[in-house]
């Protein structure tokens, strides 16, 4: 969704407390899901997509606002993410697997 601000949303001032909002957003994100590696057997393939999505749409909104470094943390998150569904696929693919 676009976001449309006024003349005052658009002033320096309110366009870098835009970013810092967006940077603790990230932070607090990052910092749930860093380890989902260790935890990927807790989450469920809809709950990894689900954090996968909004991961993307984290990066896309930090991409929007020029907040490039926080876009390359959720770059390495978005890796994590992938890494724990492959790991989850192939658990879910040896239980089903007699034997």
């Amino acid at each position: 969704m676009e976001h449309t601000a006024s003349g005052a949303d658009r002033s320096p001032g309110a366009v870098r407390r835009g970013q810092i909002d967006l940077i603790a957003e990230i932070t607090a994100f990052a910092d749930k899901y860093e380890g989902i590696l260790a935890r990927y057997h807790k989450y469920t393939m809809d709950d990894l997509d689900r954090i996968e999505e909004e991961c993307r749409r984290l990066q896309d909104e930090a991409r929007r606002r020029e907040a490039w470094g926080t876009a390359d943390e959720l770059a390495k998150l978005e890796y994590l993410i992938d890494r724990a569904k492959a790991m989850k696929a192939k658990r879910m693919e040896g239980e089903r697997s007699p034997g």
